[in-house]
């Protein structure tokens, strides 16, 4: 089978690359592994939030570049944040173009556009009348009626190289499948318990899928094997979910307690923090991965920080966690609280009189570790009665991935393009991550990295 491009994955950026490619007037053909009409992937039960590091795409393109070095700490390569930040605008009016409705953040008020219909304001997993599972079936018909095709139930278990140039790829089938451009565009290996292993914790099954589990890493292996080189594969996006959720479906994606830990401390069973609050849910759950067992973690904080709780996030957790089965415990006492959720009480007492006395005195910084303040301020733990919340780590999709330069293509060890080789979405590394786990935004680097990949392809190899 010969096509003009082979485009691997059927997520948002697979099928936003194709569509590009057909509309130039070339033939291509997405390959997902998923064998379902509605297969599942992160983009079809995403909750739809278009953002460039918590910021409108549409805001002015310095202002975005500038947001994308910020979140990562000046590790993202400066190439690729240009590329997001010039093209924010133009792919938020092609998905407008493309049918793509949207409304404002239910809970944002920066004015975050919000891919329409949203989803129910409710705990664990909603997509089917949401607005990215509708805009994901759109694009595959709208591929399909431009000539392009959308093969389901194909997994691509190698990429084909002729004199050094990318030729095609072959299925697990043994099917040779020809082209003169591939994208790999089939995700992140967050489902991937030995990519886990290997670069993000040492406890893979200590940590909760919060995603359709789709995400293997092929793509990722198979560039590698022909030379690609990869960047940030220690990071992801995720939330701090309740510890329940390891066995209650209920619990995810939604509610999450990143602003309860960023209000509160969060600490380890000797009662000691041992992560940075206030830089928030993304962050924390990367540091609760990172600890030897991610099942130890606990959020403790007053009524104050539980009343918050009602308005915090999409899905508040207060009364959700409580409703659908997660774990919230409540004392009087602070010695009462560690009790019960086996924390050691002299170690809770001493970290709580620490954390407060540094908090009243306006050094929270001078804490160890440090507490920072300018996302999050810190709240004193005074106010009874006491809460905890037994905690995990959610991943949702890995943060690194492939190399890449501002034209998607894929690099090599030597910072040059592998002929004919391209990625987009959450396979690319080198726009998000960083010290802190900097969130730029998985969809921004589904539609916009997509459309560069289609655009680039279509220039070099075009009619």
């Amino acid at each position: 089978m010969t096509f003009d491009v082979a485009i691997i994955g059927g997520g948002f950026a697979g099928l936003t690359a194709a569509n590009h490619v057909a509309l130039a007037g070339l033939k291509p053909v997405v390959l997902e592994a998923g064998a379902d009409d509605l297969y599942m992937c992160n983009s079809r039960v995403c909750t739809g939030a278009l953002h460039v590091a918590f910021k409108s795409p549409e805001e002015p393109t310095g202002d975005l570049y500038t947001a994308i070095m910020d979140q990562t700490s000046g590790t993202a390569r400066e190439a690729v944040a240009r590329a997001v930040a010039e093209g924010a605008q133009a792919t938020i009016n092609w998905m407008r173009d493309e049918g793509c409705d949207f409304m404002q953040h239910p809970r944002r008020s920066y004015g975050l556009p919000m891919m329409a219909p949203g989803r129910e304001m409710r705990a664990g997993l909603d997509w089917e009348k949401s607005g990215p599972n509708l805009f994901l079936q759109s694009l595959g018909e709208k591929l399909s009626a431009r000539g392009g095709e959308l093969r389901r139930g194909v997994r691509v278990a190698r990429i084909l190289v002729e004199d050094g140039v990318v030729s095609g790829v072959e299925t697990d089938s043994g099917e040779n499948i020809f082209a003169q451009a591939v994208v790999i565009a089939d995700g992140g290996f967050q489902a991937d318990r030995d990519l886990l292993a290997q670069h993000i914790t040492a406890a893979p099954a200590k940590i909760r899928q919060r995603n359709t589990q789709t995400g293997q890493g092929d793509g990722l292996r198979m560039a590698m094997e022909i030379g690609a080189a990869t960047l940030g594969l220690d990071k992801f996006y995720g939330h701090v979910l309740s510890r329940d959720v390891m066995t209650n479906e209920n619990l995810w994606p939604y509610p999450q307690v990143d602003v309860i830990c960023a209000k509160g401390i969060v600490v380890t069973p000797a009662g000691s923090r041992f992560a940075d609050e206030g830089r928030g849910g993304i962050y924390m759950a990367n540091a609760i991965a990172g600890l030897d067992d991610p099942l130890t973690a606990t959020a403790v904080f007053d009524s104050t920080v539980w009343e918050d709780a009602k308005e915090s996030d999409i899905v508040p957790p207060n009364p959700s966690l409580v409703e659908n089965g997660g774990t919230v415990l409540k004392a009087d006492t602070l010695a009462e609280l560690g009790t019960l959720a086996g924390i050691d009480t002299a170690g809770l007492s001493r970290t709580v009189d620490e954390f407060n006395g540094l908090v009243r005195a306006g050094s929270a910084p001078a804490l160890e570790p440090a507490r920072t303040t300018v996302t999050y301020p810190a709240h004193i733990v005074e106010k009874p009665p006491y809460y905890a919340i037994p905690l995990c780590a959610g991943i949702t999709v890995t943060s690194g991935g492939l190399a890449v330069d501002g034209d998607a293509r894929v690099l090599n060890a030597g910072d040059n393009p592998i002929p004919g080789l391209y990625a987009a979405g959450s396979v690319v590394g080198g726009l998000e991550g960083g010290p802190n786990a900097g969130y730029v935004g998985g969809l921004i680097k589904a539609f916009c990295i997509g459309r560069i990949a289609g655009r680039t392809i279509a220039a070099e190899i075009g009619v």
